[in-house]
């Protein structure tokens, strides 16, 4: 923003050299532009995404949905197309105050504003054109003397070139002597002579290459000839009849492409050439029939696919290609019921296999309990077995070692009983009497302590 205020500082030293009305327009105009070229220079250093995101609002927050890609870029596409009159109404304004500087023989002056308008513009052919001669004329004294000199020269070096059959350099010498001197009749109509024999040769060149069935061609001629002859006759008709032919001509190269690419099973690409059919011709009724049947075969195959997948228990890969065929014009109510029914054999499967864990648990769980009660009766077996090789029984079923080591510890509690040990006499006998049950001595022995002493010691 520092070089608006510059130009703010200009702008009051140029209004304080002349007065008047036609000087006031002049720095005026001279102030808009230096004004725009600041705004301009200002604008450049910003990023284009800023420039472009700050268009927008984020209709989110104002509860207005957010705008689509398509919409943006035709807001996009509309703002710059105001912006691009705008500054073509402005510029327009500064080059006829550039030419009246021109006409008052304010070369300098002229040719500061030409050289701004070509700053933002450099495609401005009537800024350009003054702005040549402004170099052309700088220094001169006669302006007015100089002037006519000059666009007199560019006029005979039209028609020098003319004659040399250059029709297209020629016209471009008359135009600007036209362009400075509006008033030149001379210039004006050799101008409008060139242009239509320019025109009458495209339009010819146009006829042959429509013979040859060149139809873009004969339309790019028609054209050319229609920009130098707007009113050229039956022109625009002719164009009429070709453009037609020739949307025809291309609808029918796309369809047969997409015919290709579809006996080649390339459907996606078929498809997307279809798509390019209907933007040429969008009432095409076979490119529109031959997509329909497309599209749904496209939607079977992916049905049939997800059904596969279905037999197959990928149910998540079914339901993605399900959907897919709802994508391609399968029906969505259809497309729902199979989804409904995998996401409930999901569901079954699911609990089922949970079902089955826990089954697995408790059958694992039997089979250890029934390992270890098989494991304690081997061992209550082998033990029996370890006990039977010992020796043989005793008809009261004590093994006859047994007997021995019972009467063994009877002795040793006899022992202790005497050293008044009863404690000691009274384990040595009870160990007896588990090992025979049948000794009556340990028997006495523990009754005999019994009732002396009590179970207390």
């Amino acid at each position: 923003m520092p070089n608006i205020f510059c130009f703010f500082k200009i702008f009051a030293r140029e209004a304080s050299k002349n007065h008047g009305p036609k000087a006031h327009k002049n720095r005026f105009s001279f102030f808009l532009l230096l004004l725009i070229s600041s705004v301009n220079l200002e604008a450049v250093s910003i990023t284009k995404a800023k420039e472009a995101d700050s268009l927008f609002l984020d209709m989110s927050k104002v509860n207005l949905g957010r705008i689509s890609d398509e919409d943006k870029k035709n807001v996009i596409y509309a703002i710059q197309l105001e912006k691009a009159r705008i500054t073509r109404r402005t510029l327009k304004g500064v080059y006829e105050n550039a030419f009246d500087l021109y006409r008052q023989g304010q070369y300098e002056s002229a040719r500061e504003l030409t050289m701004r308008i070509l700053t933002i513009d450099p495609a401005y052919e009537d800024a350009s054109t003054l702005h040549r001669a402004t170099i052309e004329l700088k220094g001169s004294k006669k302006h007015r003397l100089s002037e006519r000199k000059l666009i007199e020269d560019k006029f005979e070096e039209g028609m020098l070139l003319y004659s040399q059959g250059r029709r297209v350099e020629a016209a471009a010498r008359w135009e600007e002597a036209a362009k400075l001197s509006p008033g030149n009749l001379k210039a004006r109509y050799w101008l409008k002579k060139v242009r239509a024999e320019m025109a009458e040769n495209h339009f010819l060149k146009g006829q042959q290459a429509y013979r040859q069935r060149g139809l873009r061609e004969a339309l790019d001629q028609w054209y050319a000839a229609l920009v130098l002859n707007p009113r050229y006759p039956r022109l625009t008709a002719a164009i009429a009849k070709v453009e037609s032919e020739a949307r025809e001509q291309e609808i029918g190269e796309k369809m047969q492409s997409a015919l290709n690419l579809y006996s080649q099973g390339q459907t996606i690409e078929a498809l997307k050439m279809l798509d390019q059919v209907l933007q040429v011709g969008p009432g095409n009724s076979k490119a529109q029939k031959l997509m329909a049947e497309i599209r749904a075969e496209m939607a079977n195959q992916h049905v049939g696919a997800g059904r596969q997948l279905y037999e197959s228990r990928k149910y998540d890969e079914a339901i993605k290609e399900w959907k897919v065929a709802v994508g391609y014009g399968y029906d969505p109510k259809a497309a729902d019921q199979l989804i409904t029914r995998a996401k409930e054999q999901m569901r079954r499967e699911d609990a089922a296999r949970k079902k089955d864990v826990e089954i697995a648990k408790m059958r694992d769980e039997q089979a250890r309990k029934e390992a270890e009660e098989k494991a304690k009766a081997e061992a209550e077996a082998r033990a029996r077995a370890e006990a039977q090789a010992q020796g043989p029984m005793t008809p009261s079923g004590i093994s006859e070692e047994a007997r021995r080591s019972a009467e063994q510890h009877y002795l040793s509690g006899v022992i202790f009983f005497q050293k008044g040990d009863y404690d000691k006499a009274r384990d040595e006998w009870n160990l007896a009497k588990k090992l025979d049950a049948a000794n009556a001595d340990a028997q006495a022995g523990l009754e005999r302590i019994e009732k002396l002493y009590g179970g207390s010691r």
